[in-house]
Formats: C-alpha cells, sequence, structure tokens
C-alpha cells in the first residue's frame, strides 16, 4: 500500500508541473527550478531526467505570438514529453531502487556528520546552491574543507571511497 501511495503522489506532482505548462503567466525560471526539485526527489539528483531538464534553456522571443495561431513552443513541447516519460517510469517502476538511493544519501550524510558541524553543512549547501561557475564552487568547496577539515581530509575520503565501492 505504502508504494502505491508514494508512486500516487509522485505521479500527481509530475501531472501537476506538466499543468503548470499551460498557465498563461507560465515563468520558465520558476517552472524549471520547482521542476527539477521534483524530479530529484523522485528519481535522485543524478537522474537522467535531471540532467536533460537543466541542460534545457528557454529563450523568450515571438513564440508568445505564435502560441494564437495553435502552434506549441517547442521547448514546452520538450518539457512535456520529458515528464510524459518520467510519468510512465513511475507508473512502472518499483520503489525499491528509489529507497536504495535513499539509503545511499542517508550512509552518506552519517559519513559526513561524523566530521562536519551544521554549520559547515549549511556552509557547503550554501556554496553547492549558489550561482556562478563550478570552477568557482570547487575552489570555495576546497577552501572550506581546509579550513574546516585540515587533519581528517584524508580520512574522510578514504571512508567516503570505501562506502562507495563496498556497495558496487
Amino acid at each position: 500500500m505504502e508504494e502505491n501511495t508514494e508512486k500516487s503522489a509522485n505521479y500527481a506532482l509530475l501531472e501537476e508541473r506538466i499543468a503548470r505548462l499551460n498557465k498563461k503567466n507560465f515563468d520558465w525560471t520558476a517552472w524549471k527550478k520547482g521542476t527539477l526539485l521534483v524530479l530529484e526527489k523522485i528519481f535522485g539528483y543524478d537522474s537522467l531526467y535531471v540532467k536533460e531538464l537543466s541542460e534545457t534553456d528557454y529563450h523568450y522571443n515571438s513564440w508568445s505570438l505564435r502560441d494564437t495561431a495553435g502552434s506549441e513552443d517547442p521547448v514546452k513541447a520538450s518539457v512535456r514529453e520529458l515528464l510524459n516519460i518520467c510519468l510512465t517510469d513511475v507508473e512502472h517502476r518499483s520503489t525499491e531502487p528509489l529507497a536504495q538511493n535513499q539509503g545511499e544519501k542517508s550512509n552518506l550524510t552519517n559519513l559526513l556528520s561524523q566530521f562536519l558541524d551544521n554549520d559547515t553543512v549549511a556552509e557547503f549547501k550554501k556554496i553547492a546552491s549558489s550561482g556562478g561557475p563550478l570552477v568557482m564552487k570547487e575552489e570555495q568547496a576546497k577552501d572550506l574543507i581546509n579550513e574546516k577539515l585540515p587533519k581528517h581530509q584524508d580520512v574522510l575520503l578514504g571512508k567516503i571511497l570505501l562506502d562507495y565501492f563496498s556497495k558496487r
């Protein structure tokens, strides 16, 4: 019963994201951020669905004029198709891979909590969610690691790698 409830909730979330594509005051940026959160929740951060939507960009141009002529914006058509594929996946998927993914996140969270306090975790989350180039984020993360974990870097990396490879 719990599996069906989770599938139903995930299905409803995806249907709601599809319905928002049709809103008159559609905001691409807000819609994309919200939909990425939904996809990450359902399929995990590393899923192909998340990657595909992340790489999709919307350029405002004359499509608003063409909408009245009955021609759908190709970007909206593309993301609508992506979400329809996600709906099919949710409908036919067992919840085991999702639960396994959550378990892996939980293990990593437990491991990191041995080395990082809440303030440091918050700083990493802030860096990860900030805008800007990946290189800049990596540099900030490196500086934070050097500042907060100077003596434990090797041990933490070793534990993460051992944990990762023991499950493969």
